[in-house]
C-alpha cells in the first residue's frame, strides 16, 4: 500500500467510527439512558475533531475528501446495524382485515404468536384488527407474516417503550419488556 493511501485510510477509519458511535449514541438516547449518549457523544466529538482536522489540513489532496465520504457511507451502514441490534424495544403490528379476522388470527396462533383482535368498522363495512407484539429480534419476522397472511390488510407498527403481559399458555412466545429502574428485562419464551 502506497503511503499516500495512509492518510485517507486513517480518515475513513475514524469517521466509521465516529458515525458508528453517533448511531449508537442516538439509539440509547431514544431509550433514555441520557448518561450513556452524553458519554458516547463526547467521544464522537473527540474522533469528529480528529478526522476533519486531518481533511482540513490537506484540502489539496482529494483522496482524504472521499476517505472522509466512504467512512461516513459505511459509519452508517454499520451504525445502523448496530444501533437495531441495541434496540430490545418490543413492537407492536397491527393489521386492519375485512370481516372478522378469524381466519387470520388462528393461523398466528397456530404459529405461536398471541394476537388480540378488536371488532373496527373500515371503509367498506365491517373490519377487525389484530395485535400482535413481537420482540425486536422476531419483528421483521413478524412483519413477514403479516403481510403474507393478510396482503390487503392496512398494516401499521409501532416500537413500545414498555409492554407487560401475564403469563402465556405453553407453546406461545412470551414476548414483554419490563423496566426497573435503570435495569431492563427481556422475558422471552415460556
Amino acid at each position: 500500500m502506497s503511503i499516500a493511501f495512509l492518510q485517507p485510510a486513517a480518515i475513513a477509519a475514524l469517521v466509521v467510527l465516529e458515525v458508528g458511535v453517533w448511531q449508537v449514541r442516538m439509539a440509547v438516547a431514544a431509550r433514555g439512558r441520557r448518561r450513556v449518549a452524553a458519554v458516547l457523544g463526547a467521544l464522537g466529538a473527540v474522533i469528529q475533531v480528529v478526522a476533519l482536522g486531518q481533511v482540513v489540513t490537506d484540502l489539496d489532496n482529494p483522496a482524504n475528501v472521499v476517505g472522509y465520504a466512504v467512512g461516513v457511507a459505511a459509519g452508517v451502514y454499520l451504525g445502523v446495524g448496530i444501533g437495531g441490534r441495541l434496540a430490545a424495544d418490543p413492537v407492536e403490528h397491527r393489521v386492519v382485515v375485512a370481516g372478522d379476522g378469524a381466519e387470520v388470527a388462528a393461523q398466528l396462533r397456530a404459529r405461536g404468536r398471541p394476537v388480540t383482535t378488536q371488532p373496527a368498522v373500515g371503509l367498506d363495512g365491517p373490519a377487525t384488527i389484530l395485535f400482535v407484539v413481537a420482540g425486536a429480534g422476531a419483528d421483521a419476522e413478524v412483519a413477514r407474516e403479516l403481510r403474507r397472511l393478510a396482503p390487503d390488510g392496512f398494516h401499521t407498527s409501532s416500537v413500545l417503550r414498555s409492554a407487560s403481559a401475564p403469563p402465556l399458555p405453553l407453546g406461545f412466545v412470551q414476548v414483554a419488556a419490563a423496566r426497573v429502574g435503570r435495569r431492563r428485562e427481556q422475558l422471552t419464551s415460556v
